[in-house]
């Protein structure tokens, strides 16, 4: 994919790479490191994260200058401290609607100036959704590339990459911030269907590289087990289970080398 390489050094990408692969990341210093090692161009990022072109542009730009340890350490900048505060809000326990002046209330920032920015409360709750997503697609790209060398391998490690990630204490979290499902007949607009495709298109990538027969069906399948991780919250080892013998059946056929 053409893009606007930061191009960081091993070192620097190994800093950012951890950083991001950690379930206890905070969503700021996530959403910076998916910003310094994508390839993507400036205004796609800016569209995923949620955060506008200018801090796509200074954050690869502080990279560059100070190093990956020092972006991450960084103070958080406005726009960061909105979109955190009103992700505590969604995610919180229990009905509470998401508000301007609760979000002002927290972060101290005034009222006029989150006017002034063209939010509204229903706009932070699209945002909030769609840069959770993109950090989660992040950080399972990061766990399972990390999780082994062999390309074969990585196709049943992203089930235990599932398995983990349903255990673990983000699990709620993430599945309050997942975008609801619009049934439009096109997916431009539909956030759940973009994270799906996503997640089916990196997928379908390590099934290439595996030199699977049908590769898309591994995508799909990836992206089915995605889509219905809650289903496994209390059954998880049986749900594993049944996802590698799923995996191993739809490998089973590899091409020649």
């Amino acid at each position: 994919m053409t893009g606007e390489s930061v191009g960081l050094d091993s070192g620097e990408r190994e800093i950012l790479g951890a950083a991001l692969a950690r379930w206890t990341t905070a969503d700021h210093a996530a959403v910076r490191a998916l910003t310094a090692l994508s390839d993507d161009a400036h205004d796609r990022v800016a569209r995923l994260t949620a955060m506008g072109r200018e801090f796509v542009v200074e954050t690869r730009r502080r990279v560059r200058d100070a190093g990956a340890a020092a972006l991450l350490a960084d103070e958080l900048r406005d726009d960061e401290r909105i979109l955190e505060a009103a992700t505590d809000q969604i995610v919180q326990p229990g009905p509470r609607e998401l508000t301007l002046s609760a979000v002002s209330d927290q972060t101290g920032i005034p009222l006029r100036t989150l006017y002034n920015k063209g939010m509204a409360s229903g706009d932070l709750v699209e945002m909030c959704r769609r840069r959770g997503q993109t950090i989660w697609r992040a950080r399972f790209e990061q766990r399972v590339l990390r999780s082994a060398a062999a390309s074969r391998e990585r196709l049943f490690a992203a089930v235990d990459v599932i398995a983990e990630w349903v255990g673990s204490e983000r699990f709620r979290r993430d599945e309050m911030l997942r975008a609801r499902p619009s049934f439009a007949p096109e997916m431009r607009g539909d956030a759940l269907r973009e994270h799906l495709a996503e997640i089916a298109r990196f997928a379908t990538g390590l099934a290439l590289d595996a030199r699977v027969a049908a590769p898309e069906r591994y995508g799909a399948l990836v992206a089915t087990l995605v889509a219905g991780a809650a289903a496994w919250y209390d059954r998880c080892e049986a749900a594993r289970d049944v996802a590698l013998a799923a995996v191993a059946g739809v490998i089973g056929e590899m091409r020649e080398r």
